[in-house]
Formats: C-alpha cells, sequence, structure tokens
C-alpha cells in the first residue's frame, strides 16, 4: 500500500533564494523595489510575544494620500513632474477600479506613465500601445508605456505635446493613491498633498490599519539546522503564511492541511508575534523597517521575516513586468532573516 501524500500548497510560481545579508548588504534597495505598489507590510519575530514599538512605528508614519476624481491629463501637468517627479520618488495607483474591466493608470517610482486600458479607452486615446501579454487567456486590453523622467519629455517638446493633447481629449478620470518620497531630506512628503489640494483636489491622508496576533507554544522551525534550508523552504514558507493567517494547527482531522502543524523540519517550541500594516508603502519605508528588523534579529538572537504584498490590481508585477490580469492575487515578496545575516528571499506572483 502506498504511503498517503503530505498535505502542502502548489507553488508553481514560488521562487526561492538565499544569500548573505552582509555580504550582499546592495540587495535591500533590489528587495524593496521588487513590488512597486506596496499594499501591506508584515512582520514576523520568533521568541517575542509582542513587537517592540520601533517596528510598527516604521510603517506607521508612512505619509500617503488619495486624491479624488483626477482626470489622467494631470498626471503629466508640468508643475507636477517638476516639482516632484524630477525631485524624488513618485508613486500613485489608480484606486477602485478592477484590472481585468476598467482603465487602470500608475505611475511608477522608476518615471513610467502606464495605461492599462480597455479597447474603447485605447481606440479613443490615440496613443501608440500594445495589445496586454495576457488577452491570449481572454479578455481585450491595452497598454501604454509613456517615460515621463526623459529629458525630452518636456513642454514644447513633439512627444510631450502630442500625450498631453491625447489625454486632454480623454475622458479617463480616476481616485489614486499617491506617494511621495523626496531626495532632499528637507523637503516633506506631505508637499504632494498640498499640491494637489492648491490645484483644486480633494486629497486626503489615507487611514493606516493593523492587526497583531501572537501564538505561545507553537512548533517553531530551527533555521540553525542545515537540513532546514536544504529540505523545507516551501514548508517554511507554508509556516509563515499559517502564522500571518492564524491557521492554527488542528489535530482533529489528519486530512486536513495546517501549515504550522505540518512543518517536518526541525523546530523549538516556543512562542512568536506578528504584525500587519495595510496602506499604501514607499520603498524607503521598506528598507527601514527591514533594516529594523534585520538589527533585532542579531540583538535577540533570534529570525524574524518581512513580507510585502502589493495590489490585486497592480499594473506591474515582480520585476515591474506587465501584471497578469486574469489572476487575482497580489504578488508578494519574504525575506527570512536569521541572527548569522542568513537570509531566505520568497517570491511569489
Amino acid at each position: 500500500m502506498a504511503a498517503p501524500m503530505k498535505n502542502t500548497t502548489l507553488h508553481e510560481n514560488l521562487k526561492i533564494s538565499t544569500f548573505n545579508f552582509a555580504e550582499n548588504e546592495e540587495n535591500l534597495k533590489w528587495i524593496s523595489d521588487m513590488i512597486c505598489m506596496k499594499h501591506s507590510i508584515g512582520v514576523t519575530m520568533t521568541k517575542m510575544d509582542q513587537l517592540p514599538p520601533s517596528i510598527s512605528e516604521a510603517c506607521m508614519d508612512e505619509m500617503s494620500f488619495i486624491v479624488y476624481s483626477l482626470p489622467v491629463h494631470e498626471l503629466i501637468n508640468s508643475d507636477l513632474l517638476g516639482a516632484f517627479q524630477k525631485k524624488g520618488s513618485l508613486c500613485m495607483l489608480s484606486v477602485g477600479t478592477k484590472l481585468e474591466v476598467n482603465d487602470c493608470v500608475a505611475i511608477l517610482p522608476t518615471g513610467q506613465l502606464i495605461l492599462h486600458l480597455t479597447k474603447d479607452s485605447y481606440t479613443r486615446l490615440g496613443l501608440d500601445g500594445k495589445p496586454s501579454h495576457f488577452n491570449k487567456f481572454g479578455g481585450e486590453k491595452y497598454v501604454v508605456n509613456i517615460d515621463i523622467s526623459s529629458p525630452v519629455f518636456a513642454p514644447g517638446k513633439k512627444h510631450y505635446e502630442q500625450v498631453k493633447q491625447c489625454l486632454l481629449g480623454s475622458s479617463i478620470c480616476c481616485d489614486f493613491l499617491v506617494s511621495w518620497s523626496p531626495q532632499d531630506d528637507k523637503l516633506c512628503p506631505s508637499s504632494i498633498h498640498r499640491y494637489f489640494c492648491l490645484k483644486g483636489f480633494c486629497c486626503v491622508h489615507l487611514t493606516l490599519s493593523a492587526k497583531s496576533h501572537k501564538y505561545t507554544n507553537i512548533k517553531i522551525p530551527d533555521l540553525q539546522h542545515q537540513d532546514a534550508e536544504v529540505y523545507h523552504q516551501e514548508e517554511l514558507y507554508d509556516w509563515l503564511g499559517g502564522v500571518a493567517n492564524q491557521i492554527l494547527w488542528s489535530s482533529e482531522s489528519d486530512e486536513e492541511y495546517s501549515p504550522l502543524g505540518d512543518y517536518s523540519g526541525p523546530t523549538n517550541l516556543g512562542h512568536c508575534a506578528h504584525n500587519q500594516v495595510f496602506g499604501f508603502f514607499s520603498s524607503i519605508t521598506l528598507q527601514s523597517l527591514i533594516k529594523e528588523v534585520r538589527q533585532l534579529c542579531k540583538s535577540s538572537n533570534t529570525w524574524g521575516c518581512v513580507t510585502v504584498h502589493g495590489f490585486s490590481d497592480s499594473l506591474t508585477s515582480i520585476g515591474k513586468s506587465e501584471k497578469n490580469f486574469h489572476k487575482l492575487c497580489a504578488d508578494s515578496v519574504t525575506l527570512v532573516l536569521s541572527p548569522s545575516d542568513r537570509c531566505w528571499l520568497f517570491t511569489d506572483t
């Protein structure tokens, strides 16, 4: 009789890598930029009943906003480009829109204006674009990509004036999430809020929300054991997901999948704490948080992780490629940090 198969989740788009933080500190910015549009940031720490205030404060101090009923032509306003896009990292994402059926718009921190449009809107717009790569699975969406960071994209230049006229003739108007990180530390990120208010648009602070919980007397993966790195990486990923989503272990049914109880690698009995904040976060905020967690792992001689989720209706996926609008889930990046600076990086699209 064949042995019963172990219950597990399917991770066809999960990629796993390991590295040493001390030897690859340049990875900090690379990891922080993986997901352009960051909707939630979660921190899990082992051997702790609660997280230090510095961890939650790193996220709760984020200054992001929502501006209502903004016509798309305002995204290339020379005042906005000159004062914000060229002097910092500007990030905007249409909100309340569904990628598979609506017009969706974003400005990436890299200076790309992306319009993900229905066929009717694309036809009326009159700008060059291309069919979505994912139309082959159904639907008919079109993608227009404009480099608003280019030196030649400026008032009076042919390409700028062409784009401006097309956008002025468009009826596309959305609510936008907004985040701006200035290059100059003397400038305040809230300047973008004042800008939109002075332009006559309703712009308000985005309210952040948070949740936290703890576990006591649970089996925690022993990441100092070499078997954890070689044989149990996907189980570790499942275990972290179980902690974040409060999927508790149950012994009532052998058939029931339970990531907290099904980790088969070396474990130690202990406790852990988890905190997750929801909003619209900049890469600078994420970098600061990762530094805090790294230092906490060293000072407490334990391991922890930082997990970032994007928006399900974000226009870009990990690596800034086009997001599959048929998939309703959000991309995620999970970084596990150990006291020795050994790290595990999980990317799931």
